[in-house]
């Protein structure tokens, strides 16, 4: 069975045929460092000063490889823990009503078989709701003319916010045939306008699209 050694730099074990320390980089042939070697916590180091005076080093070779890396990532100043990522639940169903009251003229049908209503996760702060558009590299968060097959959405149409926890703002960012909320025979939400939106009431856009933002429980 072949021997181990241990790297006189940071005395991590290696065996006879490696070249280099896979802990510090040490260079076994030529006994140097690599250029951008910074070091690592507590590795001693041949002609290093002795660490400062009531500092106790930690003892690199007894740390497991998580706690290594959580000593990296604090070192560089970055987060330990992931925030969690807040999720917005919206009820989304056709309205046969709001179309009867916006559209007129006959200048578009009624879906003759519409989709049912479904129950949608959003994450993000902001949720934009919209259109798809390639060619002007548009991709919404809500594409309601794939959700519930509504062609009179705009592109860029609305936007909902999260402003805190179960608090929700409405913003028409410019839309064509406008926002509405709570009533279909309202008058459009001003464009630019936060307006606050509790869970539970409804807005409208297209031609037949009701969203609804769910908080569950």
């Amino acid at each position: 069975m072949a021997s181990e050694m241990n790297c006189s730099n940071c005395d991590q074990a290696y065996g006879p045929d490696d070249m280099f320390c896979e802990n510090c980089g040490y260079d076994f042939l030529t006994g140097s460092l690599p250029p951008d070697f910074e070091g690592v916590p507590g590795a001693p180091v041949e002609g290093d000063s002795p660490a400062e005076e009531g500092i106790e080093a930690p003892d690199v070779a007894s740390l497991t490889e998580s706690e290594v890396e959580e000593a990296d990532a604090e070192q560089a100043g970055a987060p330990t823990e992931s925030r969690e990522v807040e999720r917005t639940k919206f009820e989304i169903s056709v309205d046969r009503t709001f179309f009867d009251q916006v559209v007129t003229g006959g200048e578009i049908d009624f879906p003759s078989d519409p989709v049912p209503t479904q129950a949608v996760e959003v994450a993000g702060d902001e949720i934009h709701i919209g259109r798809t558009s390639e060619s002007r590299a548009i991709h919404p968060d809500l594409d309601i003319a794939d959700l519930t097959n509504d062609q009179a959405v705009s592109s860029r149409h609305a936007v909902v916010r999260v402003v805190g926890e179960g608090k929700f703002q409405l913003i028409d960012v410019g839309s064509t045939n406008g926002t509405f909320l709570e009533s279909p025979a309202s008058e459009p939400v001003e464009q630019g306008e936060p307006l606050d939106l509790s869970p539970g009431v409804p807005f409208f856009v297209g031609a037949w699209t009701r969203l609804t933002v769910v908080i569950d429980g």
